[in-house]
């Protein structure tokens, strides 16, 4: 039967991930808003990770395929940037979807549920960011609340 998954436990797992973490060092594209762009970078840091904050779509191709991992927050969400994030998204690494307001706007709401069909490995978001996702959605995207 598998351990009791106590507080103790809890503590012992996100240590022995984050020491895994640091131990590979991944390099983590961050296409994030500027709001918030040094704080994950330093966030990244912190854990062991290289953040690379990049979001000409001219460089995606070269650049995304060495990362281990994609992060998109869409907090200044632009369409200058979208094109990035659709391909960064589509590049073939794991990727997390920071759906930021999600709902705070047609184009917003469009453009999440866009990036959420290109099937993100997470989607980090606050209850009424993912409530509005998954009450928009539909089935193509395989979205679980």
């Amino acid at each position: 039967m598998d351990e009791e998954r106590t507080g103790a436990w809890w503590g012992r797992r996100a240590w022995a991930l984050l020491s895994a973490v640091r131990e590979r060092s991944p390099l983590v594209q961050c296409i994030t808003n500027l709001v918030s762009m040094d704080i994950a970078a330093n966030a990244l840091t912190a854990a062991g990770a290289s953040p690379a904050m990049l979001h000409c779509l001219r460089e995606i191709p070269d650049f995304t395929p060495r990362c281990h991992a994609v992060y998109i927050n869409v907090g200044t969400l632009s369409e200058d940037w979208l094109p990035s994030m659709r391909a960064a998204a589509s590049a073939g690494r794991p990727w997390v979807l920071d759906p930021v307001a999600a709902a705070a706007s047609g184009f917003r709401m469009e453009a999440c549920l866009e990036l959420l069909a290109l099937r993100p490995a997470v989607v980090r978001g606050n209850a009424s960011e993912i409530l509005a996702l998954a009450t928009r959605s539909d089935s193509s995207t395989s979205f679980k609340v």
